[in-house]
């Protein structure tokens, strides 16, 4: 099926876009997490192909690629990161839009790989800079993407593909290849330009036996690879480890085996677009006549949509709501929820601090996490695991039973994958640098040219010309934070600060001076938060901080913030080598001769 995306100009109403855009622009602040200094890449090069991922590259999320040529733009995916434990207060990462955010008018479309949040949960903060972007994908994945978009008030411009498809947007030529995941309707695409040809695998397995028997569609890879791929842009996350991903499939026997044993309530965590995982304890459920519970509002509202488009299959009267829940016998309930990542808000999280207001751990319940551990998620998921421990559950995991499988190809997957593609050019994404590093090497074993293997990182910039991929420069790229409804406002100073608050405390020192006659009137009082020592402990660097005071004034120093940043260094340096701590300081200087001026 060939179909033609054209942009509608003459009823865009261009001045409107752009102060839409500027309205909803991001600040000027760039968390860039790379060390030195930026290169900055030379002017676009006519009738080549510049390739520039703005996240997914060094860190498993907020995938997002940009891909040009003579002017026009292409996005893939746009994706978010879940925060880790030094970055209290983040509700999510986002890629950076900075590099794109003067050109949305250039975006031809955003093509969707897939329905997980690390390659959509971005979108609507996108589309807020420009609604009007359209995206392309699957059905499932855009009727994710809607619902998600609805919770903003956007309303998406939509243009659903499937398998072998073929599009023309703008000067690029689209062809979608079906892949397998762990999510149904996942998708590679394609993207040809008179500069060259690459293919973005989005998240891909060779899983041969999927629960929707939709297998990876390696004939059109095939063909496709016959035609010559100048760019292969494959998934990296597995690519350290050996053999074959097991199939989907295999994980039915464990699962059985978990819930014949269980006596009391099963609780489930899972991703809440995780699908064919759904499915599998769907069907436990209704083998052990058990009833399931959906719970959390993501994971609600995904399996609705599944199951209103087919792609989750429900026995009849086999899922009851929440409150229907109170009313079914313990044994026989098994609960569907987030947190498998440890998320602290998530379901399981509020469960295993015993903050959930419908559902309680007791002793003899089975918790099943049925999901892999992200990279850098392990403390917080072992922190709850160890909770529920303690009130008493049996908690199942990919450590003590095959309860997961991933989504995500091994080593001999992608050696095939080169293989049958044969790609002239390289460039692994989705992926640690270890993981990066790790593709490249396998696509050096399948033929591809070492020099031609283009390891990456975000915001650097790829200029693919006469068949050769190289790193040309890069461009300011970092965490875009959001934080309430604060959108990339945080910075990595205020990120430390809090982190500093969360395990240092917090100092304050107030004193009043009189400036005009270079005396220290009051104080310092110093009061104390969040630090085990006492007041008392202070009363030495009291002292120290009177004398410093007083000697910067009667050098002539009337300046009161000079002032504090003196009381800061001489407090500071004192906790540091008195208590061994470095906790928040904020110095207070009053000037009574300011104030009798005024």
């Amino acid at each position: 099926m060939t179909t033609e995306l054209k942009k509608n100009t003459e009823t865009r109403k261009e001045k409107g876009n752009s102060s839409r855009r500027n309205a909803n622009a991001l600040p000027p602040v760039v968390n860039d997490q790379r060390e030195g200094a930026l290169i900055a890449p030379p002017k676009y090069r006519k009738g080549s192909m510049r390739i520039v991922p703005l996240g997914g590259l060094g860190e498993i999320g907020r995938n997002m690629n940009v891909i040009e040529y003579n002017g026009h733009i292409l996005l893939i995916d746009c994706g978010v990161l879940f925060p880790e434990e030094e970055q209290p207060g983040v509700d999510l990462i986002l890629p950076d839009f900075h590099y794109i955010q003067d050109r949305l008018d250039k975006v031809e479309a955003l093509v969707l790989t897939h329905g997980h949040e690390d390659h959509i949960g971005g979108v609507p903060y996108l589309l807020k800079m420009r609604p009007d972007i359209p995206l392309i994908g699957s059905k499932l994945t855009l009727a994710f993407v809607e619902a998600k978009c609805q919770e903003h008030h956007i309303e998406p411009k939509l243009t659903r593909v499937e398998g072998r498809d073929k599009m023309k947007v703008g000067p690029f030529n689209l062809e979608f290849i079906t892949v397998t995941h762990s999510i149904p309707d996942a998708l590679a695409v394609c993207v040809k330009t008179p500069a060259g040809t690459l293919i973005d695998t989005g998240d891909i397995k060779l899983d041969q036996l999927p629960l929707d028997h939709r297998i990876t569609d390696l004939v059109e890879f095939g063909r496709l690879g016959e035609q010559g791929i100048d760019l292969l842009m494959a998934d990296s996350t597995n690519a350290e480890v050996p053999g074959f991903v097991k199939p989907e499939t295999s994980i039915g026997p464990a699962l059985d085996r978990a819930f014949a044993e269980a006596t009391r309530k099963i609780i489930v965590a899972s991703f809440s677009s995780h699908v064919h995982r759904v499915q599998q304890v769907v069907d436990a459920a209704h083998k052990f006549g058990r009833k399931v519970v959906f719970v959390g509002r993501s994971m609600v509202r995904n399996m609705s949509i599944a199951a209103d488009l087919g792609y989750l299959h429900i026995p009849e009267n086999t899922v009851v709501d929440l409150k229907q829940a109170k009313d079914v016998q313990d044994d026989k309930l098994v609960y569907m929820c987030t947190g498998s990542q440890g998320e602290p808000m998530a379901a399981l999280g509020r469960i295993a601090d015993g903050n959930h207001r419908d559902i309680t751990v007791n002793e003899f319940d089975t918790v099943i996490l049925a999901s892999s551990l992200i990279p850098g998620n392990e403390h917080e998921v072992y922190k709850v695991i160890n909770k529920l421990v303690q009130l008493g559950a049996r908690v199942i995991n990919k450590d003590n039973a095959a309860i997961h499988v991933s989504g995500h190809c091994n080593e001999g997957e992608l050696l095939y994958l080169y293989n049958i593609v044969k790609p002239k050019c390289a460039m692994p994404i989705h992926g640690e640098h270890r993981h990066l590093v790790a593709n490249g090497l396998i696509a050096v074993k399948t033929g591809v040219d070492p020099k031609n293997v283009v390891l990456a990182e975000d915001g650097d910039v790829v200029d693919l010309y006469h068949g050769n991929a190289a790193v040309v420069g890069s461009v300011p790229c970092g965490y875009v934070y959001v934080d309430g409804d604060s959108v990339g406002e945080l910075t990595d100073e205020e990120l430390e600060k809090r982190r500093i608050l969360g395990t240092e405390g917090f100092v304050s020192s107030f004193v009043v001076v009189d400036t005009a006659n270079a005396n220290v009137v009051s104080g310092p009082k110093i009061f104390l938060n969040a630090v085990a020592e006492d007041e008392a402990d202070f009363e030495k660097v009291r002292h120290q901080i009177v004398e410093q005071l007083q000697d910067a004034m009667m050098r002539g120093e009337r300046d009161t913030h000079k002032l504090q940043q003196i009381m800061r260094r001489t407090l500071g340096s004192w906790v540091a080598r008195a208590l061994r701590r470095k906790p928040m300081l904020v110095p207070v200087v009053a000037d009574i001769a300011e104030n009798n001026q005024i």
